[in-house]
């Protein structure tokens, strides 16, 4: 597991929460250090439902893609919509129709990503944490369902480099990163990925074979000033994707099961850059960050209907403030700015211009009110200003409009924990999050330029940690309620909907996670969610239909197993991982839905030393299919199909 080191206020903030009790972890596993909480807390001691793997545990498991954590991470549920650009992520029922407003945001090293590069690549990945439940306080709007944090390794004083190869029959993926010292103070390290999925669609007319293939290039080039005897550091990235698509069909199934199609072939290119500096000062009892962000994304998409392209720019500085009063009070303080610019141009040519402005101020404090009993509380006050500059679409008979809106919110926080022994931790949260108002970014209607304002969440929960049987056994879980008012929806007949307001939701359920160590040799993993996520009143006849993209059920397992032998030099292991996904729908009026259905995914990992090691895997071992969006207008289903049997072998280099 993964291990960070604490300055000298986290550490501070450390051992004041634990008091006289022992880090559970620390007997038989390194302490899992949670950044995403703004304050370097021990999990043990995370009063939240939170879930952590490391970027070992992701790639021995074959997780590669934001989209595919959602097979160790139980009751994440990541669907593509057509395309990669276009995902719906759930987090306890809490799903989104509008993918230009998701309810579940990722942040890489503490920068929220674009909406549209929510299924990237991961990339030098050190860790990746999910929060559970709405993080307004600290982290503002599209968080009601949750927040994936991405963490990345840093470069150290070694030089190291690496090289990965897969090939499979679904795809060919090459991988490349290196990290040098430049001077006592100065490191750097570059990370490059290219991937090809080879597609298995026909397209007849011009007898065009893997019509759906899709490629993508990305890379992050990293400078970091790290000085031993400095208060200062710095870290400067710059990070670029590049991904050319054909794969956004929506076939019939006679089209999908015999792999062939005659319609038209679809082209997606997308571009996202970053760029970003994070400065940190430690003053010892205060540690003060900065970080700024710039990020640019290009869509350009060619589908039935002509050319949709879309041009968003945002530019983000947050300031952070961690300090220490006593040994019973610490606290955070924070600030942020977002500026974004949003350009679309739709297929009859119309082009709508939204910009938006967001400013928010922060606080979260801890107050040690016994050895054993914490209480938190913190605040955002946010303040959100847009407008949408529409030109008019003559095709669709929509005058244009130049409208302003905005508005101001509050998210709360209280949490209490209570460390019942040097083992076990209970703790009980009321927490708050919201989906900003604004505009749609694609009027279907003169009505769409009144807006919408912000969709209001709040959630209830009680969570338990716990390590048994000397530490072999790890449990922990959290029964949870949500609370949904103003819900943003599309409303009015098909093609000519608008995105407005109407009634109120609720989610209720029970997640848990078990790990096992019973040998050095044996990791078991167990982790489940059972809920319900239903419409309530005000709903225009939705009141008790389930949200989309909610299922009741989600479940996962995983073994891993050294095998004892003496046959080969090095370890062998053995690693299975399966996913259970209960029934969902895809639409509000719970017309198009996917059944139940498991994955299973199963490899033999061959480390030969510590420098080769090979990967035979399979994905989708028993060929389920499934789709993973569907709709009908009146017609047979149209649907996108997820990944049939992957069977390849990974080899990776060390130096």
């Amino acid at each position: 597991m993964y291990r960070k080191y604490l300055t000298p206020i986290a550490l501070g903030m450390t051992l004041a929460t634990i008091s006289d009790c022992t880090l559970a972890e620390d007997s038989d596993h390194e302490v899992i250090i949670i950044q995403s909480t703004k304050q370097d807390v021990p999990l043990g001691h995370v009063d939240n439902s939170v879930s952590v793997k490391t970027g070992e545990e992701l790639e021995k498991a074959g997780i590669f893609a934001v989209k595919d954590l959602e097979k160790v991470f139980p009751g994440l549920v990541i669907q593509t919509r057509g395309n990669r650009t276009y995902a719906n992520t759930t987090i306890r029922g809490m799903s989104s129709p509008d993918y230009y407003s998701p309810t579940v945001s990722i942040y890489v090293d503490g920068i929220l990503q674009d909406s549209a590069f929510l299924t990237q690549q991961l990339q030098n990945v050190e860790q990746v944490e999910l929060l559970r439940g709405p993080q307004g306080t600290l982290y503002g709007g599209n968080a009601q369902g949750g927040i994936i944090s991405i963490i990345t390794k840093k470069a150290t004083d070694q030089a190291k480099a690496s090289a990965g190869v897969t090939y499979s029959n679904q795809s060919r993926q090459l991988n490349g990163s290196a990290a040098i010292a430049l001077s006592d103070s100065t490191y750097a390290d570059l990370v490059i990925r290219s991937l090809t999925d080879e597609g298995n669609i026909t397209h007849v007319p011009t007898n065009t074979e893997k019509a759906n293939e899709t490629k993508e290039l990305s890379g992050v080039a990293r400078l970091h000033f790290i000085a031993e005897d400095s208060p200062l550091s710095m870290t400067l990235s710059v990070s670029a994707d590049d991904l050319d698509s054909n794969e956004e069909w929506y076939l019939t199934q006679t089209e999908f099961d015999n792999k062939k199609t005659s319609q038209t072939i679809p082209e997606l290119k997308r571009q996202v850059n970053t760029y970003s500096v994070n400065i940190g000062y430690d003053l010892g009892n205060v540690t003060l960050t900065s970080i700024t962000a710039y990020q640019n994304r290009d869509v350009d998409r060619q589908f039935i209907g002509g050319d949709w392209e879309e041009d968003q720019n945002t530019l983000s500085q947050e300031l952070l403030v961690n300090t220490r009063f006593n040994e019973s009070l610490s606290a955070l303080f924070g600030g942020y700015f977002e500026s974004r610019q949003l350009d679309v141009g739709t297929e009859s040519g119309a082009k709508n211009t939204i910009k938006s402005d967001t400013y928010a101020m922060f606080g979260q404090t801890t107050y040690g009110v016994t050895d054993t009993l914490d209480l938190t509380l913190g605040l955002r006050a946010s303040h959100l200003s847009t407008s949408s500059d529409f030109d008019g679409n003559p095709l669709w008979m929509i005058a244009g409009y130049n409208e302003e809106k905005s508005e101001s919110m509050l998210s709360p926080k209280v949490a209490i924990g209570w460390q019942v022994n040097e083992d076990s931790r209970v703790f009980a949260s009321l927490t708050s999050g919201y989906r900003p108002g604004g505009f749609s970014p694609v009027p279907r209607s003169y009505g769409d330029k009144d807006g919408y304002d912000a969709e209001k969440s709040l959630n209830g929960e009680l969570g338990w940690r716990t390590s048994l049987v000397e530490n072999t056994l790890v449990v922990s879980g959290a029964l949870y309620w949500i609370e949904t008012k103003d819900i943003q929806l599309y409303t009015g007949v098909p093609g000519s909907q608008i995105l407005n307001n109407l009634g109120e939701a609720k989610s209720h359920g029970l997640e848990l996670e078990l790990a096992f160590y019973p040998t050095t040799d044996l990791t078991l993993t167990l982790g489940g969610t059972q809920g319900k996520s239903t419409f309530e009143s005000g709903n225009a006849g939705l009141q008790g239909n389930t949200l989309p993209y909610a299922p009741d059920t989600t479940a996962i397992a995983g073994i891993e197993y050294f095998l004892p032998q003496s046959l080969l030099d090095g370890e062998v292991s053995l690693i299975t991982n399966a996913r259970y996904t209960s029934s969902l729908f895809f639409d509000e009026r719970n017309t198009s839905s996917q059944s139940g259905y498991t994955l299973v995914d199963f490899a033999v990992n061959y480390a030969f030393n510590d420098k080769l090691s090979f990967r035979l895997f399979s994905n989708n071992l028993t060929d389920v299919e499934y789709k993973t969006y569907s709709f009908s207008m009146g017609g047979p289903a149209l649907s996108n199909y997820g990944t049939d049997r992957e069977v390849g072998l990974n080899v990776k280099m060390e130096w």
